[in-house]
């Protein structure tokens, strides 16, 4: 029976968020084709390893193994130091890390460097999605509508002069109000709204303080957001059904997200209150998928993400940003296209080992000689 590593927690503000997705997943992996090992990553980005994992509840009653991660000609493993024989070898890992390192590249790279199949998207395609810069950046290229904006760098507010300075860029070019958006965070955490130049001025400031990029938009007023997962199955590219999340507020707060509505017991983005399946017209819906598949391969994606749309009060649609890996792996969306959350756990592990061989088969040894030439016929001397 294949071992899947079930990875979650990670040095990141959705680190809460992260356990809760990961827990989800952990429950509901179908045991009769897989073996789970689940580790947690503190927020520290320490390992845990957490044996005999069944329920939620273990996540507070298990007294988790300290591990570190090792390669031999065995393949990957585990180990516990102290525990004298202890290796647990992994056949692949499911991430169900949000934000930080564990979304934007870090674990990604990490796992190639052990050679382990993942799901999610892989290191480039990860690092792309997690910068909001970067991805609409590419997506200006594939004819997207994007909300205007100007990008900031976190030294932008070195000295009062400077920020004035910034301050009045922005209002010129895009008028009041904005959006504040750290570049690199997910969840709606530390998204501001400034409709005066004095808000304007903090939300830089406080930005600048959690991300080394802020993305400042035209705020758009009578906005309705979408949201739409998209994966890949089979090598096929596939769309879930698209929500209509409800929100209480301007934006979705991180609050409406994961701290209210919906199902009690469901947990994570699967509590958010929505409108499912969105009540669109047929051409709206088109659009959005169209939309969709062309931003899924323009960033370089693979596994399953969430992609967040909205749309104006003059009815003219935007992208908003990607998440590549998503609150509770969306799996409301496709839960209501027909695909039960177990279901789609085992497509998302098949689909990683695919994923891989497609990785490892485009890798050539090229063997040669200048390293023995070089040891051979140089000194101590020579640089």
């Amino acid at each position: 029976m294949k071992k899947v590593a079930i990875m979650f927690g990670g040095v990141s503000s959705e680190h809460e968020v992260s356990i809760i997705t990961g827990l989800q997943i952990a429950e509901k992996v179908d045991r009769n084709k897989f073996e789970p090992v689940v580790i947690y990553v503190d927020k520290k980005g320490r390992f845990r390893y957490y044996p005999g994992f069944k329920s939620r509840r273990d996540f507070k009653e298990i007294n988790p193994l300290s591990i570190n991660f090792s390669r031999d000609e065995k393949g990957s493993y585990i180990y516990s130091p102290g525990v004298l024989g202890k290796k647990i070898y992994l056949d692949c890992v499911y991430l169900a890390f949000h934000g930080g390192l564990g979304e934007g590249g870090s674990m990604q790279g990490f796992l190639d460097i052990l050679d382990l199949p993942y799901t999610s998207p892989d290191t480039e395609g990860s690092v792309v999605g997690m910068s909001k810069v970067i991805g609409k950046e590419i997506l200006r290229n594939h004819k997207i509508p994007l909300v205007d904006d100007i990008v900031l760098t976190d030294n932008c507010c070195r000295d009062e002069k400077q920020l004035d300075s910034n301050v009045e860029k922005v209002v010129k070019k895009l008028e009041l109000p904005v959006i504040i958006k750290p570049a690199h965070f997910g969840s709606s955490i530390g998204i501001e709204i400034a409709k005066t130049e004095i808000e304007l001025t903090k939300g830089i400031l406080a930005a600048a303080q959690l991300d080394s990029e802020i993305l400042i938009e035209k705020f758009l007023k009578g906005i309705q957001e979408y949201n739409i997962s998209v994966r890949t199955v089979n090598n096929s590219v596939a769309v879930s059904e698209i929500e209509k999340p409800l929100a209480e507020d301007e934006i979705l707060s991180f609050m409406d997200k994961y701290g209210k509505g919906g199902k009690k017991n469901a947990g994570g983005m699967a509590s958010l209150v929505r409108e499912l399946p969105a009540k669109i017209s047929e051409k709206e819906k088109k659009l959005i998928v169209k939309y969709a598949k062309t931003i899924y391969k323009a960033l370089r994606c693979n596994g399953l993400v969430r992609i967040d749309f909205m749309k104006d009060e003059t009815g003219d649609l935007y992208f908003t940003e990607i998440n590549t890996i998503p609150g509770s792996m969306s799996f409301y969306l496709w839960e209501a296209s027909g695909v039960p959350f177990t279901q789609q756990i085992t497509e998302s592990i098949e689909q990683a080992f695919h994923d891989y061989e497609n990785r490892v088969n485009k890798y050539i040894e090229y063997e040669s000689d200048i390293v023995d030439k070089w040891i051979g016929h140089g000194s101590d001397s020579e640089g």
